[in-house]
């Protein structure tokens, strides 16, 4: 079954006609993806079928704003996606956009979940190093604090995880300690553990 949340982004990001509208595109699903994550009443106005479907365009093409050529295919886009009743796949286009985007721009997003805050310096160290290990042009890194993890971090790319953290080693200690005798699985290093999830 195609998946339709990525053909509509990548409808979306071929039909925008430069950097610029797909730069204002983007900006525009996720503030959409936002407001309706932080006001529940969007997203019902947006569902509500007693709504006139003109009415629901007028929301989502407001985020966009901007004028010009690329304001006009958002337009469009949003009146499609009105018509075939695809306003639920939004937050999920969204995202799949803002692939498409980095992945034509260069740009890689890397997550870092870390114990405690990080300095700058650390920070700036890590981007490069993704950046080098992953071949993008740069490295766009975010970082959340989550003290669970006592201490280290993990990393997050798309579907690729590398747990470097303290939490993660004790996990991995516990479940090798839970296996019966004589079916233990190499301990392996005691570095991180990097996983793809399917």
């Amino acid at each position: 079954m195609p998946d339709r949340r990525r053909a509509w982004a990548k409808a979306l990001f071929f039909a925008a006609p430069d950097s610029a509208s797909r730069g204002a595109c983007a900006d525009a699903l996720e503030g959409l993806r936002a407001c309706v994550d932080a006001d529940k009443r969007i997203g019902n106005l947006l569902s509500d079928p007693s709504v006139p479907k003109t009415a629901k365009v007028q929301v989502l093409t407001a985020a966009y704003g901007g004028t010009g050529p690329g304001a006009v295919v958002f337009e469009r886009f949003c009146a499609l996606i009105v018509d075939k009743g695809r306003i639920p796949l939004l937050p999920q286009i969204a995202r799949a956009f803002g692939e498409f985007r980095d992945a034509d721009e260069g740009i890689a997003r890397l997550e870092i979940e870390a114990a405690r805050a990080m300095a700058d310096e650390a920070l700036q160290r890590i981007a490069l190093a993704w950046t080098k290990y992953s071949g993008a042009k740069t490295t766009s890194a975010s970082v959340r604090v989550t003290p669970a993890l006592i201490a280290g971090y993990r990393l997050r790319a798309g579907s690729l995880r590398i747990d470097y953290s303290i939490a993660g080693r004790l996990e991995r200690i516990r479940r090798e300690l839970a296996r019966p005798l004589g079916k233990s699985a190499s301990a392996g290093s005691p570095g991180g553990v990097a996983r793809g999830e399917g």
